[in-house]
């Protein structure tokens, strides 16, 4: 009597999934079955590829979860770790990781044995990797912008992170992600700190693959020493100049300048309008969810000492309450972030978490823009808050 094969699902109906689904229905040996298709896209809804039926993520948690597995096919890895998370988010745990390379190589799905390739990875044997990560080098700017974002018009004085306190944050990281696609290091204004280069150095250390960005509004470029633009150039680093209206003006020197020191510059696009977009009281839960979904700094994950955080206004709303009247507490920060040297979280742990509201978002709301200017008096609560 033959035995009957474990059925299991496609987590993806576009090429990467059908050619999946093909492989297998072609092998005569094969141990597994595909018996379904996931997939979100409507155009999808309701029909069939390769012969087998396709439905969507809702309909397999609750019609199909008792299904031996699922293989997440997607090319796109930050994609592919949504779809899993999806799962993870509800509880289905048999998920299985297919490198992208299996697609583009044209690499077989069953070995010999008519078993899953060894290549093809049940989740938790596979570290993840994050898209985006920021820290300041330093909070204090030389460029004083009204209602900065990040609250840098705030701080008078020159203080900057320990390097062997972040070297132990960002050695944390890596034990719990592959990689990081980008990481920013910004502020306030980076090259105030006379150890920017240290940072580079660590980052590039801790995450060999990663793009890094020196993020600066560039007025002090032209005086930078030697050592930081050597780290810059060994460790592949670009600065990414965010263009304000002083920026501008001496734009011709800052594109001088790497040219004559072989420095990869990126120049954002003229900036002309900041917005205010806080407010002091608390959202209900569909309100939350609503900002979350239209929020464009979601995936802005932020390190701060030992801690990250889904977006950088967790700690430094914290840490300015005082001057905006609101009342958050240490614990309020502990519970939205995550501890990246200890071994309580791992990376899939921390990924779900981040891939949902946090209770931050109750002070966010729609923004209303003003045009940019520069702080020549002291910064009001007012200049953030809509309500």
């Amino acid at each position: 009597m033959r035995a009957s094969k474990l059925k299991i699902a496609i987590y993806g109906a576009g090429r990467f999934g059908e050619y999946i689904a093909r492989q297998i229905q072609e092998c005569e040996n094969a141990k597994v079955e595909c018996a379904l298709f996931i997939d979100n896209n409507p155009i999808y809804s309701g029909g069939r590829k390769c012969g087998i039926p396709i439905v969507n993520v809702k309909d397999f948690l609750t019609s199909f979860r008792e299904m031996g597995g699922v293989l997440i096919a997607s090319a796109d890895l930050f994609t592919a770790q949504e779809m899993a998370v999806s799962l993870l988010n509800y509880g289905y745990t048999e998920i299985y990781m297919i490198p992208n390379t299996v697609l583009d190589g044209e690499l077989p799905i069953i070995n010999k044995e008519g078993e899953l390739m060894a290549y093809i990875k049940h989740f938790k044997y596979c570290k993840p990797s994050l898209p985006y990560v920021e820290y300041h080098v330093s909070d204090f700017c030389n460029l004083k912008c009204k209602r900065c974002g990040h609250f840098s018009n705030l701080v008078t004085e020159k203080k900057f992170p320990d390097i062997g306190e972040f070297r132990d944050a960002i050695t944390g990281l890596s034990k719990k992600f592959a990689n990081i696609r980008m990481f920013r290091l910004m502020g306030g204004e980076p090259f105030v700190n006379p150890d920017l280069d240290l940072f580079i150095y660590e980052v590039r250390k801790a995450f060999p693959y990663t793009d890094i960005r020196v993020v600066s509004n560039g007025l002090l470029l032209p005086r930078t020493e030697e050592h930081m633009i050597e780290a810059i150039r060994r460790c592949g680093a670009v600065i990414s100049i965010s263009q304000y209206p002083p920026t501008r003006r001496m734009v011709e020197n800052i594109l001088e300048f790497a040219w004559q020191n072989n420095v990869e510059i990126e120049i954002g696009t003229n900036i002309t309008e900041f917005f205010a977009g806080l407010k002091s009281n608390g959202a209900d839960t569909e309100d939350i969810r609503k900002v979350y979904q239209e929020c464009e700094s979601k995936t802005c994950y932020f390190l701060r000492k030992e801690r990250l955080y889904g977006c950088p206004a967790i700690i430094l709303l914290y840490e300015n309450r005082e001057f905006f009247g609101l009342d958050i507490s240490e614990e309020d920060v502990y519970r939205n972030s995550f501890h990246v040297m200890d071994g309580t979280e791992n990376g899939w742990e921390i990924l779900k978490k981040l891939s949902r509201p946090n209770e931050f978002c109750k002070y966010c709301t729609e923004r209303k823009w003003f045009d940019w200017s520069i702080s020549d008096e002291k910064a009001k609560r007012e200049d953030w808050m809509v309500s």
